[in-house]
């Protein structure tokens, strides 16, 4: 299953940054992925209300939330994780539940 994991760095990690810029941070965030059996595909920076939007792909979304969680545990900042979906799946399954469905009467 494929994720998108946007987030925002807290004060400490804009610190890090100035401190050691040319840190490969695609590299951690690699490691931090491959340990969780994850497969991280690229990590972008941003302009706007999010720092970063990262790609990855992994079994479940409980594997991406223990990284959430192992991140901001570091007080890295704040991830927030939006994971794809079938659309047209979802689709067949709203008309399903629709077939047994009637509106409450007024």
């Amino acid at each position: 299953m494929k994720f998108y994991v946007l987030g925002t760095y807290s004060e400490e990690s804009f610190e890090a940054f100035v401190n050691n810029p040319d840190q490969d941070r695609k590299a951690v965030v690699n490691a931090l992925s491959s340990a969780m059996g994850a497969s991280f595909s690229d990590i972008e920076f941003l302009r706007g209300p999010y720092d970063f939007i990262v790609t990855i792909e992994a079994d479940s979304f409980e594997t991406v939330a223990a990284v959430k969680m192992a991140v901001e545990a570091q007080g890295v900042g704040t991830v927030d994780i939006f994971e794809t979906v079938d659309i047209n799946a979802i689709a067949k399954k709203a008309g399903k539940a629709l077939s047994n469905y009637s509106p409450p009467s007024s």
